[in-house]
């Protein structure tokens, strides 16, 4: 019986090359060719535009045919419904430039609207520092005026300017000498009366208002509401080159008449003059009153 078994046999190598190089080949291509051909691939042409792409050949085969566009009806679209479809393409377009240019005039007018309010800020601004120029240079032309109605005083004859600046009230005698050198005033308060060149030297020496009566009113009311007034004062050693400047016993007097108030005042006094002017004044009190100028003497040294 013959031995029917291919083990052991021997294949040429054609046999070898069809088994395993052309049967795969021709199986892989077919099943790749039934897969692409279910879900609907188009073969042929990507097949032609594939040769048609190749050097040579694309001269023989021609390009593949584009595939109509059609309608929902499955119907391909006529020239007017194409221009139909532009048209609308063209109209959405337009809408949404539309829509860019409205966004973009609102954002211009916010810009203006923020421009203008910030030009109006400025022009407030400008105003109110034009309105603080105007106040300050009316202050400065109040203060020339008191400084004026000082000189004048002092130019006057002491004994002429003594009773007029009796009749002001304390306040005003305050600012008329505060704004007066240390000579003139010495030699004013040496001819007022002792009680009002007491009453004086006590207000230039304190601190005090320096604004006309519209400013002392609202300087009040600042003062209700707890706020700081403002003040100006003359330092201890003005006060005293003012009493070293009076003749010893009209100083003495009007120191005197201020003990009797307010005896801190007189010692300030006192310990702003020089030496000299110090002894001549002590010397004064000490024959209106020994009592009384011993004692300050020894508040002196303490």
């Amino acid at each position: 019986m013959a031995d029917t078994s291919i083990e052991g046999a021997s294949y040429s190598a054609l046999e070898r090359f069809l088994i395993w190089f052309v049967i795969p080949f021709v199986f892989t291509a077919v099943l790749l060719f039934v897969l692409l051909s279910i879900f609907d691939y188009d073969i042929k042409s990507s097949i032609q535009k594939a040769l048609h792409n190749t050097p040579v050949i694309g001269t023989i085969v021609p390009a593949p045919k584009e595939k109509a566009v059609v309608t929902s009806d499955g119907k391909a679209p006529t020239s007017e419904q194409s221009i139909k479809v532009k048209d609308e393409e063209i109209t959405k377009l337009n809408a949404r430039i539309a829509e860019l240019q409205t966004a973009l005039q609102k954002a211009d007018s916010t810009t203006e609207q923020k421009d203008a309010s910030l030009k109006d800020a400025q022009t407030k601004l400008t105003d109110l520092e034009e309105k603080l120029k105007n106040k300050t240079q009316t202050e400065e032309e109040y203060n020339n005026q008191i400084t004026q109605l000082a000189n004048m005083y002092a130019k006057m004859n002491p004994s002429k300017a003594a009773p007029i600046i009796e009749a002001l009230t304390p306040k005003e005698m305050v600012l008329v000498f505060s704004m007066m050198k240390a000579d003139s005033r010495g030699a004013i308060l040496e001819k007022m009366t002792p009680a009002k060149a007491a009453e004086a030297s006590i207000g230039v020496k304190d601190v005090v208002p320096v604004r006309d009566k519209q400013i002392a009113a609202l300087q009040e009311r600042l003062a209700t509401n707890g706020a700081a007034k403002t003040v100006t004062s003359v330092s201890k050693t003005d006060l005293g080159q003012t009493f070293a400047n009076m003749t010893p016993k009209s100083a003495s007097n009007v120191l005197l008449e201020m003990n009797k108030s307010n005896p801190d005042k007189v010692l300030a006094i006192l310990s702003g003059m020089d030496n000299a002017s110090r002894s001549k004044v002590m010397t004064s009190l000490s024959d209106a009153n020994k009592e009384i100028a011993a004692s300050i003497s020894a508040k002196l040294v303490q």
